[in-house]
């Protein structure tokens, strides 16, 4: 058995049923609760954490008709970008082994572009979602925040918990949200959220995608931002940035306008993101969350509580230790920095918002550089940690503001190790929040007129 997918009879829905996602098989990242399966949340540090209840996102693929055949492998208590990190080994690159898929969700990456499975659940709370799409060549969504309810998934910070569809089309994509999107009436991050009566029909927004210049009248505004900041931190490799530049002016033969957009503060939200990241996850770790109304996991809470001991606290991963370090040592000397990064969010979501009353969509790359290769197993806590470094500079920021961000494959380059080994590139399109179909029509466009294998 593949070691990013884990199988069980018992998660398989075995009654007909023509709902939307009849005949579509899912799997689920190892966060998710399935009842009666184990969840291994990547990790050996936490055992024998099997869920009574399936979470709200699995109630409805399984009444929408979809087979959920098992669970994907995720980073090390999702806590990486990078895919070396879980307990059960590496998740290899579809497209070179050895080297990352991209994380937290890295089994759903790899599963759904090596045509494992039709489509996935993920979970992003700094890019965990994008980041293995963009890597692995797939459609990643991390919708707006609250839209899909994150009821029965482990949490690590609840302003920033994001569940949503990864799939091989933005059809696809389109199609898994309209079965997963609406408040259930217990996760109180969907308190904006409409039911699932009024939920859109994502899917018919395709639909009209049809005429050679669908995109007429559409404005997309090219974040300045998103391309300066990594190349002004060495980060960056600038074929992808030219590579993706490439694509966007490919929408102007959809009709499109494309303009340059500048939002300086989002130079400081990977500072912002990191502050209330690293000291919100601490009460999770520490002894379960608090202030929040919802469903409480209470068993894996208790379970957590092994990582008090000793013995638990060698067990948890480089990964886990470098946070929760961080973010004790942040209550303990700052520990105004959280409220000062929250009340720096406000106005960042405010300096999106208004270049998104100027424009449909904003775009930039997803990730700044191509897969790595994995750090190898004798490597220290500085060379894995140097392995992701920049990942989430363009991804994060929209994990605290809740704007709908999708990942896009858009193109190929070779790996600079060895030009012979291509990987895909990633476009990210950035919408108003619950204008999910705003960034759909925008990528189904480009995907209906060109092929990004041979972009």
């Amino acid at each position: 058995m593949r070691k990013d997918v884990k199988v069980d009879s018992q998660a398989k829905d075995t009654e007909p049923n023509d709902g939307i996602l009849a005949g579509k098989t899912i799997v689920v990242k190892d966060n998710i609760s399935v009842a009666q399966i184990h969840s291994l949340l990547g990790t050996d540090a936490v055992t024998d954490f099997i869920p009574t209840s399936d979470a709200t996102v699995v109630t409805r693929s399984l009444l929408a008709g979809a087979t959920i055949i098992g669970k994907a492998v995720c980073e090390n208590f999702s806590m990486t970008g990078t895919s070396f990190s879980a307990a059960t080994g590496p998740v290899h690159n579809p497209y070179a082994r050895d080297y990352s898929t991209g994380g937290s969700s890295s089994g759903c990456g790899a599963l759904v572009a090596s045509g494992a499975t039709d489509m996935a659940i993920g979970g992003d709370q700094g890019g965990s979602i994008r980041l293995p799409a963009c890597w692995c060549g797939i459609y990643g969504l991390k919708p707006t925040h609250g839209l899909i309810p994150y009821t029965g998934i482990a949490s690590l910070e609840t302003t920033m918990d994001h569940t949503g569809p990864m799939t091989r089309t933005c059809l696809d994509n389109a199609l898994l949200l309209k079965a997963l999107a609406g408040t259930d009436n217990i996760d109180d991050r969907c308190i904006a959220t409409p039911p699932l009566s009024e939920t859109p029909d994502y899917p018919s927004v395709l639909s009209q995608v049809k005429s050679q210049t669908p995109l007429q009248g559409f404005k997309i505004g090219l974040l300045k931002e998103g391309f300066t900041d990594a190349q002004s931190t060495g980060l960056n490799d600038p074929r992808v940035s030219a590579k993706v530049r490439e694509a966007i002016d490919k929408f102007k033969e959809l009709g499109a306008v494309i303009e340059e957009v500048s939002v300086p503060l989002h130079t400081i939200s990977p500072t912002l993101w990191l502050c209330i990241m690293r000291m919100g996850c601490v009460p999770g770790f520490m002894g379960g969350a608090v202030g929040r109304q919802g469903f409480y996991m209470n068993q894996l809470t208790t379970k957590m509580g092994s990582l008090h001991t000793a013995e638990g606290w060698k067990k948890a991963p480089w990964s886990a230790k470098n946070m929760i370090m961080n973010g004790v040592y942040m209550q303990l000397y700052c520990p105004e920095l959280y409220g000062k990064a929250n009340n720096l969010v406000r106005l960042l979501r405010e300096k999106y918002d208004e270049a998104l009353g100027k424009f449909d969509v904003l775009v930039m790359p997803t990730i700044p550089y191509l897969p790595t290769p994995h750090a190898p197993q004798d490597a220290s806590v500085m060379q894995k940690i140097e392995k992701g470094l920049g990942q989430t500079m363009n991804t994060c920021s929209f994990d605290v503001t809740g704007h709908p961000a999708l990942s896009m494959p858009i193109g190929m380059l070779g790996a600079k190790e060895d030009e012979n080994i291509k990987f895909p590139v990633g476009l990210q399109i950035v919408g108003k929040h619950f204008d999910e179909c705003t960034v759909y029509k925008a990528a189904f466009a480009w995907e209906r007129r060109f092929d990004w294998k041979l972009c």
